[in-house]
């Protein structure tokens, strides 16, 4: 069967996908924080905010077209959040005021900026590594078990339904070619009925071989996790920048000199032998 993973791409190779997966929850966790914590209506900080985070996209050697379908699943509702502050005002009868009007569609536009490119962070660091190894992070970043648990399950018996509705459909399209044309409803219905049943016996069996296996609650992973000097580097360089730009965003030397060890970062993790310790003591 034919499945659309949301971890297609964790496999490529780049510098990005090598880092340790606590590096990337934390990296996109604290970055949205910040980004969120911006004044609404200030919009300049967002320009440098898109340019890391492209930077980011870059560096992962993600599809455009993938990364895309995936933002514009979920862009209606961001579009919907910032739309209707505005309006609200308007309904309200208090724009009166130019000044007034226009500072209200900089709240709005800051609105859009923040869920937008917090979607974008998010949907990298789910492209950029395996689902289940982020659950093993997540755990190991003190998540309770028992949310981990259920989060694997959930993930692996989507697919087991996804297998089940392709099924039912293939044997409908089998048995009524062409479209259907009476009984639509009908038709619909017993077959949601059937992928509810074959499902649920599917994951009983599916549920009796892991416990004949030995499953007592607990996932392991044969993937060994663990932080690097690098990783550290890296993160800690990330968050300084976001922090950087949130509280100093007018100067615009900090804003060069946080792009300038952004890329050293970023060289140093693709080349972990080469030493840049000296330009980066310098400044």
């Amino acid at each position: 069967m034919k499945h659309h993973y949301i971890d297609r791409y964790s496999d490529l190779d780049s510098p990005l996908h090598r880092l340790d997966p606590r590096v990337k929850i934390l990296l996109a966790f604290f970055g949205i924080l910040i980004m969120v914590s911006e004044p609404p209506g200030r919009l300049p900080p967002f320009a440098f905010y898109g340019g890391m985070l492209l930077v980011l996209l870059v560096a992962s050697r993600l599809p455009p077209v993938f990364l895309l379908k995936r933002f514009l699943i979920l862009s209606p509702f961001i579009l919907m959040a910032s739309v209707f502050y505005p309006v609200s005002l308007y309904l309200t009868k208090e724009t009166q005021a130019i000044a007034f009007q226009r500072e209200a569609l900089e709240v709005a536009l800051s609105i859009f900026l923040k869920a937008a490119l917090s979607l974008l962070l998010l949907i990298w660091m789910i492209s950029v590594e395996r689902f289940h190894v982020l659950l093993m992070g997540l755990r190991k970043l003190k998540m309770p078990k028992l949310v981990g648990t259920i989060s694997i399950l959930m993930y692996s018996y989507l697919f087991v339904f996804w297998d089940e509705a392709l099924k039912t459909t293939r044997a409908r399209e089998s048995r009524t070619p062409g479209k259907l044309t009476r009984a639509k409803l009908k038709t619909y219905s017993n077959q949601m009925a059937m992928i509810l049943l074959h499902s649920w016996e599917r994951s009983k069996t599916l549920h009796h071989a892991m416990l004949a296996r030995g499953f007592h609650g607990e996932f392991y992973s044969l993937q060994k996790q663990g932080l690097k000097k690098r990783d550290v580097v890296f993160l800690v360089v990330f968050l300084l920048i976001f922090l950087n730009v949130r509280l100093f965003s007018g100067s615009l030397l900090n804003v060069a000199i946080s792009l300038y060890h952004f890329t050293i970062s970023l060289f140093t993790i693709t080349i972990p032998q080469f030493d840049l310790t000296t330009p980066l003591l310098t400044l």
